[in-house]
């Protein structure tokens, strides 16, 4: 709190509070001031606690736990009453609990404990205290402390363990990626295998002999200068599709050698239905 020399700070007691600063208050009024305990005329009305706190100082001069202190008047809800109005802004301080204070053996007030809720600022709710003493139930003059909830510190080895969970969390993802890289590898090695069988699979196949007509037992002869042909059957083992330099044509098997003339003009050129015309006319093949 400003106005201390360093090391000193304002930590009154509860008997302190309500012997002295209390009772010297309520006795002499505004006679009696305090550079410790301000006056605050409108602590239960349209104000805000944070804006309470802000007006008296306490983001600049109280440290952190540390309360304000206050004199204030209470309102009571209704005049003839004994119950007192404690609306703060738009919240309102709820009671938790009271305890007497005992000097020598002797009540020489009260002491009551509230928390701020119900406030439009969602995040304010329950993150104020209110300490209210009183010398009897009826005074109006009441001396208060504010004071914001302090924040739980994080538990013993928190820090550690959170560090723990998420090397863990690591560990297991590296893990789950090491194992889709494995299973990506066992499929491509599955494939490499796959067409490597089917490669053997091709070099082991048969290969096509290439035979000949006279190796088989049959032969073509076509003369194309006198316009004839003739035909020599193979023996039944022929399979002309073995033959990759010949032509097939039903069960006939004709040479590559050009049928057809590059160029009418030319003495070896045949109409290609001419020539297979006269070629089936010259051969019985039933």
């Amino acid at each position: 709190m400003e106005g201390f020399p360093v090391g000193v700070r304002f930590h009154p007691t509860d008997n302190e509070l309500v012997s002295y600063y209390l009772h010297n208050k309520a006795t002499m009024g505004d006679g009696f001031q305090s550079p410790y305990v301000s006056d605050c005329p409108d602590f239960y009305g349209k104000w805000e606690p944070w804006t309470v706190w802000d007006k008296y100082g306490g983001n600049s001069h109280v440290e952190d736990g540390e309360p304000l202190f206050f004199f204030t008047k209470r309102k009571k809800l209704n005049p003839n009453g004994t119950r007192f109005d404690r609306k703060m802004g738009t919240g309102t301080w709820s009671n938790q609990y009271f305890v007497k204070v005992v000097e020598e053996g002797k009540v020489i007030g009260l002491k009551r404990d509230f928390r701020y809720e119900g406030g439009s600022s969602s995040d304010q709710n329950n993150a104020w205290l209110m300490h209210e003493y009183e010398l009897n139930k009826n005074d109006v003059t009441v001396l208060c402390t504010l004071r914001k909830k302090p924040t739980k510190p994080p538990p013993r080895g928190s820090e550690t363990k959170k560090e723990s969970v998420d090397e863990n969390q690591r560990k297991r993802k590296l893990d789950e990626i090491v194992d889709d890289l494995e299973q990506d590898l066992d499929e491509r090695r599955k494939l490499i295998r796959d067409l490597d069988q089917r490669r053997k699979l091709r070099a082991n196949r048969p290969r096509k002999e290439e035979t000949s007509c006279e190796e088989q037992g049959g032969s073509i002869t076509i003369d194309h200068h006198q316009g004839s042909s003739s035909w020599t059957p193979c023996d039944e083992a022929y399979r002309p599709e073995l033959v990759p330099d010949l032509a097939t044509a039903d069960d006939i098997v004709f040479t590559t050698y050009d049928f057809f003339a590059s160029t009418p003009d030319d003495p070896l050129h045949v109409e290609s239905n001419e020539f297979l015309d006269q070629f089936y006319e010259d051969n019985d093949f039933n």
